[in-house]
């Protein structure tokens, strides 16, 4: 999970925005629309300008949409009551963690606002695979070295894997970061 902290240091300022970038991104992953609303009142929120906004349905697992959903159903109080919104409710911070998080997976990019100090981004690797068969190898990614700036994020499905087939996320033989 996204580190609070991390938020919470830019939410005095721009709480507000925070939130509605969010919901936002939030309505439009549960409505499975992947077309972007316009939102350009939230982008100031954001460190860096973000790519096209592309969802990826299938990255909208039953367990990410169940989450979503009952994030959304907690949020909804403060979209309908805005001076709510306050950087010292925990539970804010936390649920919009979670869903920046999930959204994050979703949109396959970052979410990171003007003033955090979050890692920057790396690799993300997601591999969705059937049958491995015996003396097959599946790696995510293969490097010799790995540096403090690596950051690495690896999803690995498989849904057979044969004696004597390997499935990798990470094999450390090359420079990484």
């Amino acid at each position: 999970m996204t580190d609070q902290l991390s938020l919470a240091t830019v939410a005095t300022t721009a709480l507000p925005q925070i939130f509605g970038f969010l919901f936002g991104r939030l309505g439009e992953a549960l409505d499975r629309c992947a077309e972007s609303r316009a939102d350009g009142e939230f982008r100031p929120a954001l460190a860096e300008p973000p790519a096209p906004y592309v969802l990826h349905p299938g990255a909208l697992t039953e367990d990410r949409l169940a989450r979503l959903t009952r994030a959304e159903q907690e949020l909804s109080r403060y979209r309908r009551d805005p001076d709510l919104i306050r950087p010292e409710d925990a539970n804010l911070l936390r649920t919009l963690s979670q869903v920046r998080d999930d959204l994050e997976v979703v949109y396959a990019q970052r979410f990171t606002f003007a003033g955090e100090r979050r890692p920057a981004p790396g690799v993300r690797v997601v591999q969705r695979l059937d049958d491995i068969e015996a003396n097959a190898v599946a790696q995510g990614v293969k490097a010799r070295h790995v540096t403090d700036r690596a950051a690495v994020d690896i999803e690995q499905t498989a849904r057979t894997v044969r004696p004597g087939g390997e499935v990798t996320g990470l094999h450390v033989e090359g420079t990484l970061g």
